[in-house]
């Protein structure tokens, strides 16, 4: 799945400061970095048994309320997160457009029925909803180690596969098309516990949900434990994790 507006990936993540570890030197999270770079949505497969080449699935943890965030603007990924949100905003505007009337289009058409799919259901219960029908009809497949490409919702939806992030991202333009504010919604750059780079969706329904490919079901943030929070990326900017 390619699309009209790529750019050259190239993704970089900053600071990861776990509360009982002191501050990162700056070559270690140089080397998180690089190997996150290299494995993001490559090591984790979403058919809820555990991660890919036989290493365990690790359940993550999420603390948001213990969070402690700093702007990341001038970095790559939080680039790569600028842009990819105006892509995703650009589409979503041309979706609604066609909703009203203004253009006739197969594409939108099956937008819609996707949407309306959501709609139907409360509020309450869209993210379980969309969570199931992504993991059920997208297909988990890996970029190519030299192209890792955050693709747009429509298309990974017409495409019926794509990686960790592609998932994340046609989770959240289903929810907010489907009445979700852009506030309550989060994306998750994750470390596994073996070092992979994973990124998953965080949602505000009535407590707070994270969906993930890995998982059958969305998890509450109190019922897990074990990757690490490196990054989360907003509708206000992307943000490292201290």
């Amino acid at each position: 799945m390619r699309v009209s507006f790529g750019f050259q990936p190239v993704l970089v993540l900053l600071c990861i400061l776990g509360a009982s570890v002191g501050a990162l030197l700056p070559s270690q999270v140089h080397a998180f970095e690089f190997r996150f770079a290299a494995g993001i949505g490559k090591h984790v497969a979403p058919n809820g048994q555990g991660q890919v080449a036989g290493s365990r699935l690790v359940p993550v943890h999420y603390s948001q309320p213990d969070r402690e965030l700093k702007r990341s603007s001038g970095t790559v990924l939080a680039r790569r997160w600028a842009m990819t949100r105006a892509r995703v905003q650009a589409e979503a505007d041309w979706l609604q457009s066609c909703e009203k009337g203004a253009c006739r289009d197969w594409r939108a058409a099956t937008w819609r029925k996707l949407v309306s799919r959501v709609e139907a259901v409360p509020q309450a219960v869209q993210p379980a909803l969309v969570h199931e029908i992504v993991n059920g009809n997208i297909r988990y497949l890996r970029d190519e180690a030299t192209d890792d490409h955050w693709a747009n919702p429509l298309s990974t939806l017409l495409r019926g596969a794509g990686d960790c992030e592609d998932h994340v991202l046609l989770k959240r333009a289903v929810l907010t098309a489907a009445g979700y504010r852009e506030t309550d919604t989060r994306l998750l750059i994750l470390e596994t516990a073996s070092g992979a780079g994973h990124m998953a969706l965080e949602v505000d329904a009535d407590t707070i949900l994270v969906l993930d490919n890995r998982y059958r079901s969305p998890r509450t943030e109190r019922s897990l434990a074990g990757d690490r929070v490196a990054a989360i990326a907003t509708d206000r900017g992307y943000f490292s994790v201290r």
